[in-house]
């Protein structure tokens, strides 16, 4: 990661394979990390993934010369909220879904995110849309409905656990706008090593019990790579292209989980699967023909942000 302060440099094209790189990194941590949960408490599992992704992005931070962090005081707050949703609530919510579903339908309902995210900033931030994108907020929450019980879907429960991540995810993704302008890298790893220990201790005391080291080593590198490198690229991608374009590249990402779910894990394909797919997929599409659409997982404006 210490070789991210050149992203200045890149294409327009190579920018954008950057940014699909980061979307496919984040999308496969769900598939991914589902091996090696088993048995391990859903927090414990998030919150050690979560410390990986901290790990990661302090590596990156301190190889870069540990910049100012460029938080005010006053600015605090918005960084305990995304903390609090983004990184201890959200995580165990979606992983105590992902132990009682498969990665392939977890990582499609995932895209609700974009819904939570898109109605919240119009609400918070008084963003107004054209009619395509409610449109396509419309096919997500279709999507979602034939993914989460409807019709022989997965079990309501988990479904309705996943979703409420992605709320909290919203919450997190606009939180993160208000201080769009501190160091990236600084920001991602206190969000992770704070988060993750929270999650970490909280589970212990509810009685969890550390798991072998081999999946807790497995837990913790997908949060390096998967998590830690994936913010690293997004950057780099968001300094050429802009936090609009970015996002609608991101929107790939709960595709590429699903593809993993289904190519490496062998989890079935059903109907209700398919048709959800392209519910959804023609959301996110009608989200990435909004210009200014705030979609994609974690999205924040960092366009300013010198990168990790």
């Amino acid at each position: 990661m210490g070789a991210m302060t050149t992203s200045h440099n890149l294409s327009r094209s190579a920018a954008i394979w950057v940014t699909l790189a980061s979307a496919a990194l984040f999308g496969v941590a769900t598939p991914a990390v589902k091996p090696f949960i088993e048995g391990i408490a859903p927090q414990l599992a998030a919150g050690v993934l979560y410390i990986g992704m901290g790990v990661g992005l302090l590596v990156a931070y301190l190889a870069r010369g540990a910049p100012p962090a460029n938080v005010a005081k006053h600015e605090l707050k918005w960084l305990l909220i995304s903390l609090v949703c983004g990184g201890v609530v959200a995580p165990w919510l979606i992983f105590w879904g992902l132990s009682h579903a498969t990665a392939t339908a977890t990582s499609l309902l995932a895209n609700t995110e974009v819904v939570f995210s898109t109605v919240l900033a119009r609400f918070w931030f008084g963003e107004r849309y054209s009619n395509r994108l409610f449109i396509g907020v419309a096919c997500i929450v279709g999507g979602a409905m034939v993914l989460g019980g409807l019709r022989g879907g997965m079990e309501p429960l988990p479904a309705l656990a996943i979703v409420c991540a992605c709320a909290f995810w919203g919450i997190d993704n606009n939180a993160m706008r208000l201080i769009s302008h501190a160091d990236a890298s600084f920001v991602g790893s206190a969000k992770g090593l704070i988060a993750g220990a929270t999650n970490v201790l909280i589970a212990l005391s509810w009685g969890a019990v550390m798991p072998p080291t081999g999946p807790l080593l497995g837990v913790l590198g997908v949060g390096v790579i998967c998590y830690g490198a994936s913010f690293g690229l997004y950057v780099q991608g968001l300094r050429v292209l802009g936090a609009a374009r970015t996002s609608a590249f991101y929107g790939t990402a709960p595709f590429a989980g699903a593809l993993m779910g289904v190519g490496l894990l062998h989890e079935p394909v059903t109907v209700n699967l398919l048709l959800s797919a392209l519910l959804m997929g023609a959301g996110v599409w009608l989200h990435a023909a909004e210009p200014h659409a705030p979609i994609g997982p974690h999205v924040v404006d960092m366009a300013d942000d010198p990168g990790p």
